[in-house]
């Protein structure tokens, strides 16, 4: 199993429509794919965490590569994985905060650079914890 991260660009004119569009179609399709997820977007940006089988999540990014609703996707991160953070969450989505657009910002100022582990799972457990709240 893999965990990817990948940032990009909204689209001009994406509002809360398109995000509920996304969230239908990721509670249809990735159930049978075992892809679960969470998609943190705001400021312009879009922020996507997929898990799952390795190649039903490289499958998936190739397929939201060609999604119009965004450009300028890259991946940031991604790591082999036993233990999902989003368990159960076909996708769940969360309009991020200040400060965490600014800490995705620096996640993916690293380029091509390794991120730490650490960075990564700090910023996850925020977004999990977040999650976790909303009735």
């Amino acid at each position: 199993m893999i965990r990817l991260l990948y940032i990009s660009e909204a689209t001009d004119g994406i509002d809360e429509e398109a995000i509920n569009g996304v969230l239908k179609s990721a509670e249809k399709n990735n159930p049978p794919l075992g892809i679960t997820g969470l998609l943190v977007f705001g400021g312009g940006v879009f922020a996507q965490i997929l898990e799952g089988p390795e190649q039903a999540v490289l499958q998936k990014y190739v397929n939201i590569l060609s999604d119009k609703r965004h450009h300028n996707c890259r991946i940031v991160y991604i790591t082999t994985t036993r233990e999902r953070i989003f368990k159960n969450i076909s996708m769940a989505a969360l309009e991020a905060l200040p400060m965490e657009l600014e800490h995705i910002a620096e996640l993916d100022a690293h380029g091509k650079d390794a991120i730490p582990a650490d960075a990564f799972t700090d910023l996850m457990s925020v977004f999990f914890s977040r999650i976790q709240a909303v009735p």
